[in-house]
């Protein structure tokens, strides 16, 4: 709401003639008042008419306090020395008019001298037209709206909207006919200068301009594109996934979305709010209820959701034996931006000292292995083998090349045992210097107890006895073993039989 400010301009255009007839000039008639798109003033413009008694004008302006610029006051004031100018036109740098509808009235006044002045009738004001825009960067459009040129209701031909593109250059946006106050500008592009003005046509050809509206149209920060970098299984067999966002900037609000199908029904998992470009989470579900499929999707400050990312699976693999074949079998991994390079297979056997051992396979999702090919009386390794799938994606369009991990399957095999039967504490040769069991696979641990001839327990322990009691080598002969096995599993296997020791 603006403060009511009356200036009056006086301009001195012509001498007092002598022989006038006439004290009483006529009332001007203004031809245009309007802003000039260049420099924002406001330039007033009026007719002289053929029996013009003016001394001077006075143009009076009427700032917008109730809504309409034109109305008039009684309480004009008449201040400052007459302005001299070579036509009937103003020129006003200071109007305001880039702050609301400025009003313009011009009175014709007669100076007799002497104290004595004559002065025209008060001129309905002409008001500038105010153009209003509002950029609406959720939809992507500019709203305008201004007031009618108020003298030229009935007789406006057209408004013109145009775009300034720079000094003297402008490009027409839209025409509407009278009546027609409001404009929306749709699918503007994204930062960009929109310098907007409207021309009023009036129906003679006369033109007036608004003031000039400026706008850049930022748009809201979005994100860039979303990677789903991998869904994999962690150490804890809880779900472990990560996205990267491509070039983000500022905070956003993201959501993890879960499904338990390809084909949607994503419910919210948690909900992120940061600026980092890196997002990691785990999802504490066990994985063995099935395959999740995950999204990560964000919200814009308009409360819309753009674009989420692609889907991260957890690969789930079950696998069986028979004998010495293990069958294996895993889901696809199904959705990474650069596609399954392959899948690899990762055996390992024991629980501390790991054989590790690494088969790809292509893109097929199963697996058979044959364990009697591990099988080494020699250099026996633990029976206790387990299975892990890797999926590796073909390096992709963010530079990443994502990895996922199952879940591990654990097969015991039962180890084949021999017992040798004699042995000499005392050869050479380490390898016949004690007795123990020798297996194609190692079990998890055994005990072995050993008895003379007359039943008593002479020795016992979970490693190899060197033919020794109390640190003094037994006597040759024929002594009873008693062995119990303990795999991985809850197979135990007890065995007993007679060992010969003899002495070089």
């Amino acid at each position: 709401m603006y403060r009511i400010f009356f200036l009056i301009v006086v301009v001195n255009l012509l001498a007092v003639l002598p022989g006038k007839a006439q004290p009483y000039p006529e009332e001007p008639e203004l031809y245009s008042v309007t802003v000039d798109v260049e420099t924002g003033y406001d330039i007033i413009v009026w007719y002289r008419t053929p029996s013009d008694f003016a001394d001077y004008y006075k143009v009076v302006i009427t700032y917008d306090n109730d809504g309409d610029p034109t109305t008039p006051t009684n309480s004009s004031m008449e201040t400052g020395d007459p302005v001299y100018v070579p036509d009937t036109v103003f020129t006003n740098p200071n109007s305001g008019s880039q702050l609301g509808s400025v009003g313009y009235s011009v009175v014709a006044v007669n100076d007799l001298g002497g104290g004595i002045i004559f002065k025209s009738n008060w001129h309905y004001p002409d008001s500038t037209v105010f153009l209003e825009s509002e950029y609406d960067s959720c939809q992507g459009f500019i709203s305008l709206s201004w007031n009618d040129y108020n003298n030229w209701r009935g007789s406006i031909a057209r408004y013109n909207i145009y775009r300034r593109l720079g000094p003297g250059m402008y490009q027409m946006v839209a025409t509407l006919g009278e009546g027609t106050n409001t404009y929306e500008i749709a699918n503007v592009v994204a930062n960009q200068d929109y310098d907007l003005f409207v021309e009023v046509e009036h129906q003679d050809g006369r033109r007036s301009t608004s003031n000039r509206t400026h706008i850049v149209t930022s748009m809201l920060q979005q994100t860039g594109p979303i990677n789903a970098d991998y869904a994999t299984i962690s150490p804890g067999n809880a779900i472990d996934l990560s996205f990267t966002i491509d070039g983000t900037t500022g905070m956003h609000t993201y959501y993890l979305m879960r499904s338990e199908n390809t084909a949607g029904n994503f419910s919210q998992v948690t909900e992120i709010n940061t600026s980092d470009a890196l997002i990691r989470y785990t999802d504490d579900i066990p994985f063995t209820s099935g395959v999740y499929y995950y999204r990560l999707d964000v919200k814009n400050n308009c409360g819309t959701f753009s674009a989420g990312s692609n889907m991260a699976n957890n690969i789930v693999l079950s696998g069986s034996r028979t004998g010495m074949q293990v069958a294996l079998t895993w889901n696809e991994y199904t959705d990474w931006d650069g596609g399954v390079q392959q899948y690899r297979v990762i055996r390992k056997q024991g629980r501390i000292l790991l054989l590790v051992d690494t088969v790809s396979i292509g893109i097929t999702q199963t697996y058979t292995d044959d364990l009697s090919s591990l099988v080494d009386y020699e250099n026996p390794q633990s029976s206790l083998v387990c299975y892990e799938v890797q999926a590796v994606e073909n390096l992709n369009s963010f530079g990443i090349q994502g990895k996922s991990l199952s879940n591990r399957v654990c097969f015991s095999v039962f180890p084949n045992i021999r017992m040798p039967d004699a042995f000499i504490p005392n050869d050479p040769e380490p390898m016949n210097q004690s007795f123990e069991p020798v297996f194609s696979f190692l079990p998890e641990r055994y005990r072995m107890i050993i008895y003379n001839r007359l039943g008593t327990k002479i020795w016992e322990g979970s490693d190899a006895w060197d033919g020794k009691v109390n640190g003094k080598f037994v006597p040759e002969g024929v002594y009873v073993y008693y062995l119990r096995v303990y795999n991985y599993s809850t197979d135990v296997t007890e065995l007993n039989g007679k060992v010969t020791v003899l002495y070089r």
